[in-house]
């Protein structure tokens, strides 16, 4: 990944991520990767873009920032925590966020939730990319759908390095199975984001759990809902101020308060529609 590659706090041209690319894989023509990548992370709040001006033109450069620094330090030890981690950022983006700034998010959130729901299944890449543009045009009418089948299996290798993995393949084809499994520290992360984002729920809350919180998680982890109370209990062994109680009628989670073993982006204070960018692949 190019991403892991880079040194935190260091400014870096985009000629320079090219040759990094090329040094680190098989890519030729990199230009168009090293820009939709640093822009990606930039949005996460992973790294950020400034430009300057020259003589006879302007330069685009991009540098890790201390969010990202801390992921990098998390794949030096725990790599299925790391993409656990890219994972949630990607698909909670345009949730947190609602900005049409965040748009090229809602395709992968989207495309994880299609699957989700229908699993375990073939993924069939033109047909679901068909779904998902008419999807779009009737979430955000005033723009085009401007991603395709390329943008959609640009998607699938997020989803294959999963620990379980949510994609594999299977007989030539990629399958979608939900997971069995995710790290304690991305089912906090997606309990947090259903406990405040979703039912707005002041931490100490009892958040009660009932079908629509167990679904609302476990596509947020993509995971198996017959192993949701694992899961929890395997969280309140790990996770400090995640608390799974039991009621006279149905069990309940408590969080003591936001997750602290992480510093995360808050992408509800970014700009808004204005910010759309048309045309770029989502």
């Amino acid at each position: 990944s190019l991403f892991l590659s880079l040194h935190p706090g260091q400014w870096y041209t985009r000629s320079q991520l090219i040759d990094i690319l090329r040094e680190t894989s098989s890519i030729i023509e990199g230009e168009h990767i090293a820009y939709h990548n640093t822009l990606t992370w930039s949005l996460l709040g992973l790294g950020e873009l400034k430009t300057t001006k020259g003589i006879s033109r302007s330069k685009s450069m991009f540098r890790i920032t201390e969010s990202g620094k801390q992921l990098i330090d998390i794949y030096g030890t725990h790599p299925g925590l790391f993409y656990d981690l890219i994972h949630f950022l990607l698909y909670s983006a345009y949730l947190h966020s609602c900005s049409l700034r965040y748009s090229r998010f809602w395709l992968y959130q989207a495309f994880c939730d299609t699957l989700w729901e229908e699993a375990p299944k073939i993924i069939e890449t033109q047909i679901i990319t068909n779904r998902l543009q008419l999807e779009f045009r009737g979430r955000f009418p005033n723009y085009d759908a401007s991603f395709n089948d390329r943008s959609v299996k640009g998607i699938f290798p997020w989803l294959r390095v999963l620990s379980p993995p949510f994609l594999s393949k299977k007989g030539g084809k990629s399958w979608a199975e939900r997971r069995s499994s995710c790290t304690a520290q991305l089912f906090h992360l997606a309990t947090n984001f259903v406990y405040r984002a979703v039912e707005q729920l002041e931490y100490g809350t009892s958040l009660a759990i009932n079908q629509p919180q167990i679904e609302a998680i476990c596509k947020a982890c993509l995971l198996d809902p017959e192993r949701f109370w694992h899961m929890a209990s395997l969280t309140q062994m790990t996770i400090s101020g995640f608390e799974v109680r039991q009621g006279q009628w149905e069990k309940a989670i408590v969080l003591d308060h936001a997750p602290n073993w992480i510093n995360l982006p808050d992408f509800s204070a970014e700009p808004e529609e204005s910010d759309f960018e048309e045309g770029n692949e989502a």
